[in-house]
């Protein structure tokens, strides 16, 4: 299937209150594109509309050269017209029909002769996983299997895009380990483009190729994971990806403190003055500091072993910090320990990313 656009798209329900707003968003042939943000922020509603179930107030949205949505020019494809499958948050299983003829239901519908529309739905259930359950009833299976029951459905009728909006959030932590593998797979394996729709950063930066980080109906940035996490667009972004989130810290007119220490740091190698300085957790280091490196003392405040990691409450001059050690960390709180760092992401007054300074090998 060819790049799903959306120009300038945007969704209203009457006054001023917009879901989504101006949103200008390319989905790539075969990608796996997160919508990632809080609640309400549009990224639901924005599923909707690609789907059909909602139209847009303005704006166009087509697939290739075939426009689905135009508000200009009066065109709305039906979504059972567009060759999408959306799979809910809530599974939507026939409790009458064995698993087998839960996923031949869409196939029944579209009148698929027998043989065929058995094949493939024991195809689509294998690929999930649940082919030695085929016949059993919903009720028998558990939540995880339930849910790529729910998955085969969609993929027995082979849509050319998979569109899931928060299919993991009603599943325990071990299934959603399990379900966010077997999506990955899923999807290197089908070729199909994926849309999941999600709240959870980790979702989002484990399985997709792209993710969009959206806030109150306007996207935030769209870049692949990493780079979305090393190098975010601005202080929303900064902050709502990673955990621990990275601590942001305000310079101010007359900094002091933290604030200070940091700014002084900063204008030693660079000529622009930022408005605030971010730090993540996991950038945060004790011990002697190389040269070079920012650096203060801290008091331990609490430590907060995790199995594989350690987060460290520090209390840095006047401002509190977390810290992240993959290794362990032998102080207790009261004690005295010195912080360094040689990452920083800079932000102007307007909360986006001076991204310059990336050049200068000052901010990461």
């Amino acid at each position: 299937m060819p790049n799903i656009t959306l120009s300038g798209v945007a969704k209203s329900y009457g006054g001023h209150d917009y879901a989504v707003r101006n949103l200008d968003l390319t989905i790539p042939d075969g990608a796996f594109m997160c919508l990632l943000g809080p609640s309400g922020c549009g990224k639901t509603t924005t599923l909707r509309m690609i789907a059909g179930l909602e139209q847009p107030s303005a704006g166009t949205i087509a697939v290739g050269d075939r426009i689905l949505d135009s508000v200009e020019h009066g065109r709305y494809v039906p979504p059972e017209k567009r060759g999408m499958g959306l799979v809910f948050q809530n599974y939507a299983l026939w409790p009458h029909l064995s698993i087998r003829e839960n996923v031949e239901f869409g196939l029944r519908m579209r009148k698929v002769p027998g043989p065929e529309r058995r094949a493939r739905a024991e195809e689509a259930l294998r690929m999930v996983h649940v082919d030695a359950a085929m016949d059993r009833y919903p009720s028998q299976l558990s939540g995880g299997q339930q849910q790529r029951v729910a998955l085969a459905r969609m993929l027995a009728i082979n849509p050319e895009v998979l569109l899931l909006d928060e299919p993991l959030s009603n599943l325990d932590a071990q299934l959603r380990l399990e379900m966010r593998a077997e999506l990955k797979r899923i999807h290197e394996e089908s070729g199909a483009t994926i849309v999941f729709v999600t709240h959870d950063q980790l979702e989002a930066l484990t399985m997709a190729t792209d993710i969009a980080v959206m806030n109150q109906g306007e996207l935030q940035q769209l870049a692949a994971p990493m780079d979305m996490y090393d190098r975010p667009a601005n202080r929303f972004v900064a902050e709502f990806v990673g955990s621990p989130p990275m601590a942001i810290v305000d310079t101010g007119p007359e900094p002091g403190g933290l604030a200070g220490s940091l700014l002084r740091h900063v204008a030693a190698r660079a000529e622009c003055v930022p408005a605030a300085v971010g730090i993540r957790p996991e950038a945060l280091r004790f011990g002697p500091p190389p040269a070079g490196a920012w650096h203060e003392e801290a008091t331990v405040e609490a430590v907060l072993p995790a199995g594989s990691s350690w987060t460290v409450r520090l209390r840095i001059l006047d401002t509190d910090l977390y810290a992240v050690s993959y290794t362990p960390v032998d102080s207790a709180p009261g004690d005295t320990v010195t912080c360094w760092t040689e990452r920083m992401h800079l932000f102007d007054a307007d909360g986006a990313r001076i991204a310059a300074w990336d050049e200068a090998g000052v901010a990461a």
